[in-house]
């Protein structure tokens, strides 16, 4: 046992001194204090769920130690990874420890802010909703809007299942054909439908919008047609006969 020990004995002890020389140099060192941000990420949410709250995207932590350690660390990029595996439907508390950080020995954590937080896991569903075209303005004199194709013509929406289900329509931001004269494509930006937790598969579809001359006006003859009924046969009515008169003749005596 003892002959181990005393076995390359000049070794051990470099290596001792050395050690003991890290050990003043950090040490001696000047002290120094730090705040750094540090993001989480969320990782591994089950497939059929989704994140409901606003979840905290980074949180603070002041930092003490040798300041060239410190240093170090304020060029390396911390993270805390949240990890959802296995967790069902609610709310979940997760806290923050000092161990997460993983530092350098040397680096002690004074305080992390906040330490804990919140996060909520709810249904998710996924289905394709049709696009619906938003137009402003009218094409110029003597032209009409004839169709209006979207390619694709439905996205896909993620979002909670009462979001989603009753979705009928994701509606395009407004596409001008003011003065159009011509047919045009282009690509059409995608609103996201309001107080709705929806996320859409893409952010716009491609769009073609067919304009064409308004055709004229149909003149229809305006056939009159003569009433032409034969007035009744008047017939003629025989003369009436005239009235006989008694004339009394009255003789005068001579």
């Amino acid at each position: 046992m003892l002959d181990k020990l005393a076995s390359n004995w000049s070794l051990k002890l470099l290596a001792l001194a050395i050690a003991l020389a890290m050990w003043v140099f950090v040490v001696g060192q000047e002290k120094s204090e730090i705040s750094v941000r540090v993001p989480v990420e969320i990782t591994n949410i089950p497939p059929d769920m989704m994140v409901v709250d606003d979840v905290v995207g980074e949180v603070d932590a002041r930092l003490y130690g040798p300041r060239t350690l410190i240093r170090r660390v304020a060029t390396e990029r911390l993270s805390k990874a949240v990890d959802l595996t296995g967790l069902g439907l609610g709310t979940h508390v997760f806290q923050i420890e000092p161990d997460d950080l993983k530092l350098p020995p040397g680096v002690r954590v004074l305080r992390i802010s906040p330490d804990a937080f919140r996060l909520t896991l709810a249904p998710r569903l996924t289905r394709e909703v049709p696009v619906q075209p938003v137009i402003k303005g009218s094409p110029a004199e003597g032209f009409e809007l004839a169709e209006v194709k979207f390619k694709p013509a439905k996205v896909t929406v993620v979002g909670l299942r009462e979001d989603v289900s009753e979705l009928d329509f994701v509606f395009t931001l407004p596409l001008d054909v003011t003065d159009r004269k011509e047919s045009f494509s282009r690509l059409a930006q995608l609103r996201l439908p309001r107080d709705r937790n929806v996320r859409l598969s893409r952010s716009d579809v491609e769009v073609t919008i067919v304009i064409r001359p308004r055709p004229a006006p149909e003149h229809k003859a305006d056939l009159k047609t003569e009433d032409r009924r034969e007035a009744p046969a008047q017939t003629k009515k025989a003369p009436k006969p005239a009235r006989k008169t008694n004339q009394k003749t009255t003789q005068q005596n001579p």
